[in-house]
């Protein structure tokens, strides 16, 4: 009888131990299979200006499992950035081969292009 008992355990355990990694092996095709490309969580553009009075457009927005910024500026062709890293003040810090942008949504931002220029955008003040 004792023996009985035994053997049903080791069965019972064998067979609880194989369904845990049958869930597991779907769960983690089904996370692969999400489009790295997939626009998603797209925020209000908002409309930020420079010292020379230049208007750049920036909108966030989420692109697979990153985040990332789309930059329009007048005359310039459209620029998507990916976040790399977040700087002192706890900004994302977003950017591609040619431009790096540093800002949030709700605050100004700056540029930072190639040769190392900087440009310093903020939020341009509504009239009432």
């Amino acid at each position: 009888m004792k023996n009985l008992f035994i053997a049903a355990l080791a069965l019972f355990m064998l067979t609880a131990c194989t369904k845990d990694n049958t869930t597991d092996t779907s769960t983690s095709t089904t996370g692969a299979a999400k489009d790295p490309n997939e626009i998603s969580l797209v925020q209000e553009t908002s409309k930020l200006e420079n010292e020379k009075g230049e208007i750049i457009s920036v909108t966030y927005f989420a692109q697979g499992e990153n985040i990332a910024v789309k930059l329009e500026q007048n005359g310039k062709p459209e620029e998507v950035l990916i976040a790399k890293k977040i700087n002192t003040k706890g900004e994302p810090v977003f950017a591609n081969e040619k431009i790096m942008w540093e800002g949030a949504l709700g605050s100004g931002g700056k540029t930072t292009d190639g040769q190392g220029n900087v440009v310093q955008y903020r939020e341009i003040e509504e009239s009432k």
